[in-house]
């Protein structure tokens, strides 16, 4: 990502008080570590985690959006509003500042919104006690995490095309834990993450593969593998190259992955954006194993693939060998 910070602007959101305190000044981006601060907080909204999907046209959220640039202290405010006055409604949501930004990214325009939560932290406080300095610690109930850590909840949405990404968390409302960000405040349905439709993927994948006694680590590995294969060829999650990638030659199984797949998710092909399909290509391009005598490897995928560089041996007795060739020296590190 390339991201330019244009304008934007911090409200205080501490239950404590009450009401929210909401800036009628913008921050000061000529400063670097306030900007570093939420270009990360922004970036890091992309990641294997993030949810997908596109605002409706003429929803409250996108009009706010698309005025975001002609009137932007008033328009942070109103989308501070309609996301408070939902999460004032849950009884364990904790207090938290709020960033709402625009910003653009490769000549394109964007608003996010960073929901950033309190943390206790300590700090010292210099003093004078009967004219005597002193040193004492003490507690703040109100820090922010730091710039490489991410937002807690947030969302960013491209002002052109009302596409978003969004991260969200599950609190309680009237008892019941729910996820309020994307049906409540910017009512949309996002696609499931990249994270959530892989885990999709290897359940049903294991369950077929057990019934044809494919052992369970080489599905695992199967499916990190068709991942990778399936965003690189369609830049989607595409169940029919997954599922011919890991049951290659056997029909049936197949059949019975595609049949069973079409029952969890709402489509067979599902599209990954630019951004993500670079994460996944970190996340899913080394195979990560960790044998039972303790030994853990971490293989790039195209070794992985290469059996004259690892081989895995199946033993009459059910043990596995792993053998590691051709190997020309070893480093060790601390």
């Amino acid at each position: 990502m390339d991201v330019y910070l244009k304008q934007a602007i911090m409200h205080v959101i501490d239950r404590g008080f009450g009401d929210p305190v909401f800036s009628q000044v913008n921050l000061d981006l000529t400063n670097i570590n306030i900007r570093e601060y939420l270009e990360k907080k922004i970036e890091k909204l992309v990641s294997a985690q993030s949810k997908t999907g596109m605002l409706v046209a003429d929803s409250k959220m996108a009009q706010l959006v698309k005025g975001a640039a002609d009137n932007f202290e008033e328009v942070s405010k109103e989308i501070a509003e309609q996301w408070f006055n939902i999460y004032k409604q849950s009884e364990d949501a904790p207090s938290a500042d709020v960033f709402v930004v625009l910003y653009e990214d490769d000549a394109q325009p964007y608003v996010a919104m960073l929901k950033v939560d309190y943390h206790q932290g300590f700090t010292h406080l210099i003093g004078d006690q009967d004219g005597k300095l002193s040193n004492e610690l003490i507690i703040h109930q109100s820090i922010l995490s730091g710039k490489t850590t991410k937002a807690d909840e947030g969302f960013s949405v491209n002002v052109d095309e009302l596409t978003y990404q969004l991260m969200e968390k599950k609190y309680s409302f009237s008892g019941d834990k729910m996820e309020y960000l994307s049906t409540k405040v910017i009512e949309s349905a996002p696609i499931p993450s990249l994270e959530q439709n892989v885990k999709t993927v290897k359940k049903v994948a294991e369950k077929v593969a057990k019934q044809y006694d494919v052992p369970k680590f080489e599905v695992v590995n199967q499916v990190k593998e068709a991942v990778q294969e399936s965003i690189e060829q369609e830049q989607a999650i595409d169940t029919g190259v997954i599922s011919k990638h890991i049951f290659k030659d056997n029909i049936s199984a197949q059949t019975e992955f595609n049949d069973s797949i079409a029952e969890e998710v709402e489509a067979p092909k599902m599209p990954v954006s630019k951004a993500v399909q670079e994460i996944a290509t970190k996340k899913y391009g080394k195979q990560k194993l960790k044998l039972s005598n303790g030994i853990e490897l971490t293989v790039p995928l195209d070794v992985y693939q290469n059996p004259d560089l690892i081989e895995f041996q199946n033993h009459p007795d059910g043990t596995i060998s792993v053998m590691i060739k051709n190997v020309e020296k070893v480093i060790s590190k601390l």
